[in-house]
């Protein structure tokens, strides 16, 4: 028979508050970086990442690049983005 140990619940919540934040900022900037990585192959050159308060926003404003996604009446879309969003979508399910 085990002996409880008083305190751990305490400590375990103290830790997580402690380091809640750290953490949720550092997964966000690792997954902006894995989805920039990702799209500057199909892109072409590395897209940016804005900060945006605890977002990031990945991507381009570079208006080939939109018309290479999106298609425009002349061209059909070559989508750039639309395969990587699809292939994290299966990755993290």
């Amino acid at each position: 028979m085990s002996t409880p140990v008083s305190g751990l619940d305490g400590l375990a919540r103290r830790l997580e508050a402690a380091f809640a934040a750290r953490l949720a900022e550092q997964a966000v900037e690792a997954a902006a970086r894995d989805l920039a990585a990702r799209l500057a192959p199909a892109l072409g050159y590395p897209p940016s990442v804005i900060v945006e308060g605890a977002a990031r926003r990945v991507g381009t404003d570079d208006p080939a690049a939109v018309a290479r996604e999106t298609g425009t009446l002349a061209r059909p879309a070559n989508p750039w983005l639309a395969p990587v969003l699809a292939e994290l979508r299966r990755s993290t399910s």
